[in-house]
């Protein structure tokens, strides 16, 4: 009896692994429905159900600030070398009457400026790290110092030089591409100071010389002749060099004036010309 009913489970097993591996392929075994219906969940009834809705993310609004516009346009002003591009003007008063002129502007390297003085201006290239330093003589003891920069900002500033009343000065702006010298002749006694200012590479540039000399320390009197020179050039032979004259000397009025430097003609390109009378001398006397 044992062994018929261990040959009916074994033929019942071969059976069912007949079927659950028919083709080859493991077959689904899938356990039997409940015949009764399962409960639904319930609620107690003293506590309502919490419904949490879900809301889209809403598309960003235009008025919200762009961290990255942010700092997109914050990036824009700082220049290559992390500082801000805001230019700036700075006066100080330094001796002997003069003007220690700082003009910074960081994001306009090798700019150009136009730098104006009383009547007078003069254009100045700026350095690499968009800087220009130089020691300006005063012709005004109230001096308001103009700079234009190529991007238009106009910076000015004021300073008061008190110690001008002590030196005499006569200044000579060149106008354009082919700027000239201004000369001064006086005997040792007399001699003073020459100061240049400016480079002029075109027609809308200019420099600036500028003649002076302490007064207040004279012991003896004298005359300094001033003339005006410069070369005969393909541009100037027949048109000229326009030129300004600014002169501040104590005890008299403060003048100033147009000149055009006009040389003997184009067959005299190439020589160099000295038009003496037409700055007037300067006569200094002794304490």
């Amino acid at each position: 009896m044992s062994r018929f009913l261990t040959g009916a489970v074994l033929a019942a097993l071969c059976s069912s692994a007949s079927l659950a591996s028919a083709d080859g392929l493991p077959a689904a075994i899938t356990p039997p429905f409940p015949k009764a219906s399962l409960p639904s969940p319930v609620l107690p009834a003293d506590r309502a159900p919490d419904l949490v809705r879900f809301e889209p993310p809403s598309a960003q609004s235009h008025d919200q600030a762009d961290p990255i516009a942010d700092i997109v346009a914050r990036q824009a002003n700082i220049s290559n070398f992390g500082t801000a591009c805001g230019p700036s003007l700075s006066l100080t008063v330094a001796p002997d009457a003069k003007i220690a002129v700082r003009v910074e502007a960081p994001c306009l390297p090798y700019d150009s400026v136009r730098v104006e003085h009383e009547t007078l201006s003069f254009t100045a290239p700026m350095s690499m790290t968009g800087e220009l330093a130089f020691l300006l003589p005063a012709l005004g003891e109230d001096a308001t110092v103009k700079t234009t920069l190529s991007d238009g900002s106009v910076l000015e500033a004021t300073t008061h030089v008190p110690e001008l009343r002590n030196f005499a000065r006569v200044a000579l702006q060149w106008s354009g591409k082919d700027s000239g010298e201004l000369v001064a002749q006086a005997p040792k006694a007399l001699d003073g100071e020459m100061i240049r200012l400016g480079q002029s590479l075109d027609v809308e540039g200019a420099t600036l010389h500028v003649f002076s000399r302490r007064i207040n320390d004279l012991s003896t009197s004298g005359v300094v002749r001033l003339s005006m020179s410069a070369q005969v050039t393909v541009d100037n032979c027949a048109s000229g060099t326009a030129a300004r004259v600014h002169r501040v000397v104590p005890e008299e009025p403060v003048s100033a004036y147009n000149l055009l430097f006009k040389g003997p003609g184009c067959s005299a390109i190439g020589q160099r010309v000295e038009l003496k009378n037409i700055i007037q001398d300067l006569k200094l006397t002794g304490n």
